[in-house]
């Protein structure tokens, strides 16, 4: 039974023990050239519109005739390829066409449809394409309207800020819908019946039904922007256009669901200090760990749903590869400039990049190719052709290694080499970043050691301008409020120390940034002559309990390993190979904490490093996917 408030606002209603969501009315079902029969074979008149009742659209293509056989593979392939689809909603079924004849539903599919999941009402209609309006999935029927009917899930480790749906003529829409518990909130996602190819032809939007959560630093039309700071919430009104790279989404058919927390400002905090909004549960081990990283919402929502696909964040020196370390998902943050970055509130231009998370390579890679600008695609394709015309070499940059102390960790990480190794036929080489320096240097060093030279070259360039990006909000919020906008601890305290640097510090600290960036593609990458795959860790696993701060505060020196790539432009894979056990003090039993590496390749080489991932996780007989939950294998 259909429990449903009759009005034309959004409703969420029920059916069994799931809930649904009844969107705005998308179609009228009952208009002249559509053919609607009771149980009983009998047309329905306009005048005598059937009750409100849960509906499928079924798109039958160019055939003429609907048999018991076709019917009852199309509902299989519904109830085991989409979640949101149940057989309560086979109550009513409308056939929609594209041939020139009248539908034949037969016999044999009508008295089907009758005994096994008592259909009270069959109809046909005629449509151009399996694209038009009615498109195939489950609805609500409601006086003569069709309404898409979606799923809610209960937000239960509190990733999101808002659910996004589609308002009444396509636009986002924040969707306010209270959980099971008062501060949970519901996401909505749409069925995926609509991708599936048909007889016809493949869906045209490559990303149709895909289900995709963006970390609230991006702008979406008509939704706030936070940056998780409720100073920023409160004075800047909805914005009117869309961040270019989540349009791209768009067109390409993705939804967007929602927008997911992260630590204020893109700044580095645990969850203690996340102050305006609490931060997520990151859903590995114990359930009482740190998510790490600002884009932390987006990597718990991957590894936490499974009615996700794919989580959009963003990463200026970290903050999109240390959630995917510490939540256990596929993270990678592309090569500098391959997206825009109109749209996103900016941290440090010459290091932000919009990165995404996901639980599966391949499909990873899949949404890569369509997210990627298209009028860079042929450029990431000439550079894959172009790559696999060099030698391989494997760099694994002891300077870094040697930072984790963690034996079981470093194993877990030498033998994701090894099989690299392995899969590309040539062996590591082990260098030191500081041994080359010395013996390599470039004329600007002027006989500095790498240390004394990139000293404060990283901080001073980075928290400058992050600092400065965020003047405007200051003043508007002064001269507003009258008062000075709240931000955290750890904000004010890297604000601070920001305002101390120099316009001349920044300009110097970026020259030398510069002079690192070639020094490192035409020294130790060597870039022109072949294809290096650059192994770094991201950081040394341990228990990190989320009602413990940090000790000491976010300062670089030097150039830590999370900003390589950023320096370098270049794309990064994080991916996880294994986990640690330890003893948890939440249980008191032995729990097991993700662990992942990340890859390093030249600019431009995206693709190419998905496939040599691919390719090295299969031929070792390693997962290219990870679980939701505790674990993230399966025999974990």
């Amino acid at each position: 039974m259909v429990e449903l408030r009759m009005q034309m606002e959004p409703q969420p209603f029920r059916l069994g023990k799931q809930d649904f969501l009844a969107l705005w009315p998308q179609d009228h079902l009952l208009p002249t050239e559509t053919a609607i029969e009771n149980e009983s074979g009998q047309p329905l008149k306009k005048s005598n519109p059937p009750k409100t009742r849960p509906t499928t659209v079924v798109f039958v293509g160019a055939k003429r005739r609907v048999t018991a056989g076709w019917l009852h593979s199309a509902i299989e392939q519904y109830r085991y390829e989409d979640d949101v689809f149940q057989l309560e909603f086979l109550e009513a079924v409308l056939f929609t066409y594209t041939g020139s004849d009248p539908l034949d539903v037969t016999i044999e599919a009508r008295n089907y449809l009758q005994r096994f999941y008592e259909t009270t009402m069959i109809g046909t209609r005629h449509v151009v394409s399996k694209n038009a309006h009615p498109e195939r999935g489950p609805y609500l029927y409601t006086n003569g309207d069709l309404r898409p009917a979606w799923k809610l899930y209960e937000d239960t480790n509190g990733a999101f800020l808002n659910a996004i749906i589609p308002g009444p003529t396509r636009e986002p829409f924040e969707l306010r819908a209270a959980g099971i518990l008062s501060r949970r909130l519901r996401i909505a996602v749409p069925s995926r019946i609509a991708s599936f190819p048909s007889d016809l032809e493949h869906h045209e939007k490559p990303l149709a039904s895909w289900r995709i959560a963006v970390k609230d630093i991006f702008h979406i039309s008509g939704i706030r922007t936070s940056a998780c700071n409720k100073a920023y919430h409160e004075l800047y009104p909805p914005t009117r256009t869309t961040a270019a790279c989540l349009e791209a989404l768009y067109v390409a058919g993705a939804v967007i669901v929602g927008k997911t927390k992260l630590a204020s400002f893109a700044a580095t905090e645990e969850p203690v200090e996340c102050i305006d909004w609490q931060a997520p549960r990151n859903p590995r081990a114990d359930g009482y760990q740190s998510p790490a990283g600002s884009s932390s919402s987006s990597a718990v929502a991957v590894a936490t749903y499974p009615w996700l696909d794919i989580s959009i964040g963003s990463d200026t020196s970290g903050n999109g590869r240390r959630p995917g370390h510490w939540n256990g998902c596929f993270a990678m943050r592309p090569t500098h400039g391959l997206l825009s970055h109109h749209g996103f509130i900016p941290s440090f231009p010459r290091f932000d990049v919009p990165t995404f998370f996901g639980r599966d390579l391949r499909k990873c890679k899949r949404f890569a190719e369509t997210w990627y600008a298209k009028d860079q695609q042929a450029t990431l394709d000439v550079n894959r052709v172009a790559s696999l015309q060099k030698r391989p070499a494997i760099i694994n940059l002891v300077d870094y290694m040697s930072e984790i102390a963690n034996a079981d960790q470093m194993t877990m990480v030498d033998r994701f080499v090894a099989d690299l190794e392995l899969s590309l036929g040539v062996q590591q080489d082990k260098i030191s970043i500081e041994r080359l320096w010395n013996s390599h240097q470039p004329p600007e060093a002027q006989r500095s050691s790498f240390q004394e030279y990139m000293h404060l070259a990283c901080r001073n360039s980075f928290f400058y301008d992050d600092f400065h990006n965020f003047e405007q909000f200051r003043n508007d919020y002064r001269l507003k409020f009258s008062k000075e906008p709240y931000v955290s601890p750890r904000v004010r305290w890297q604000w601070d120390l920001s305002s101390n640097i120099t316009p001349e510090e920044r300009n110097l600290a970026i020259q030398k940034v510069d002079v690192f960036r070639e020094w490192f593609l035409s020294t130790v990458m060597r870039e022109k002559e072949r294809e290096a795959f650059v192994v770094i860790p991201i950081e040394e696993i341990s228990p990190r309990y989320r009602d413990e701060a940090l000790s000491e505060h976010f300062n670089p020196a030097g150039v830590p390993n999370l900003f390589l790539s950023p320096i370098l432009g270049t794309p990064e894979l994080t991916v996880p190979v294994g986990e640690y056990s330890y003893k948890s003090l939440v249980s008191g039993q032995t729990e097991r904490l993700p662990v992942a590496v990340s890859i390093i390749v030249p600019p431009g080489q995206d693709l190419q490093l998905f496939d040599t991932t691919i390719d090295c996780l299969e031929a070792a007989g390693r997962p290219t996917h990870v679980l939701t939950g505790k674990t993230l294998f399966p025999d974990g």
